[in-house]
């Protein structure tokens, strides 16, 4: 199947975390150029140094706020002139426990995973109208957002539950110039960011209560995301893609 991602202009936050990485390589193996976005600048440095083709860069930068958000959409246009595809996948969770959340972390969640998502996603899917081709915006959700998470993890639960609702409205404003807009919600992935907190009795507890009894893999999640950016996924928008082997999260 061809995907239609030779010389698009790819938009990756979170490009050095666990699931980033293995996103960012698979865009760069269909022929995508990659930008990737994250805080950590030696991280990117090595990231963009590994992948394979051309044409690709990094932006050692956290992405949290209006500022950032439409600093990182000016700086791709001001080199690319062009932004075809944005995978948002930068966010931020704290392990706290639900007594101990203060007013401060709550609204870095807040900030992180909903402000900045909106402001980021806006910039980049105006840049798409401008230059008139459509385009693509998938943004990271979780599984959270249907069943309320873990208790040590609401903040970041309900942040996810913002952006779904975000996703599906900015479908429905941009679908009229050929924008799509759709969300990836993971269930249990093992990634540092999963792994925080989990006792190996936890993690055996959450993979008991998934059919397909394991953790998913980065890589099954990077193929969700890049398949929904490419041409065999044109008439997918609004959706939100529960990828959790078979644990529905009802």
């Amino acid at each position: 199947m061809k995907l239609g991602l030779e010389n698009k202009v790819v938009l990756c936050t979170g490009a050095a975390g666990g699931i980033g990485r293995p996103t960012a390589r698979i865009f760069a193996e269909e022929g995508a150029r990659v930008i990737c976005v994250d805080r950590d600048a030696s991280a990117v440095e090595e990231l963009v140094a590994s992948l394979p083709g051309e044409g690709h860069t990094g932006i050692a930068l956290t992405v949290h706020d209006r500022a950032t958000a439409e600093e990182v959409v000016a700086r791709v246009l001001a080199t690319y002139g062009r932004i075809d595809v944005l995978a948002h996948l930068a966010a931020m969770l704290q392990t706290v426990e639900l007594t101990e959340v203060t007013e401060e972390q709550w609204m870095a969640h807040m900030n992180v995973n909903v402000n900045a998502t909106f402001f980021l996603a806006r910039a980049a899917a105006e840049a798409m109208c401008e230059h008139g081709d459509g385009g693509r915006v998938t943004i990271i959700s979780s599984g959270a957002w249907l069943s309320g998470g873990l208790s040590t993890r609401l903040p970041y639960a309900t942040t996810k539950g913002a952006v779904t609702t975000m996703a599906r409205g900015l479908a429905k404003a941009y679908g009229p110039r050929n924008i799509t807009v759709n969300t990836i919600a993971p269930g249990l992935i093992d990634t540092a960011m999963m792994r925080d907190g989990l006792t190996p009795e936890r993690r055996v507890e959450l993979e008991e209560a998934t059919p397909l009894r394991r953790f998913g893999t980065p890589e099954e999640i990077a193929s969700v995301i890049v398949f929904t950016s490419s041409a065999p996924a044109s008439f997918i928008s609004g959706a939100t893609l529960n990828v959790s082997g078979g644990n529905t999260l009802y």
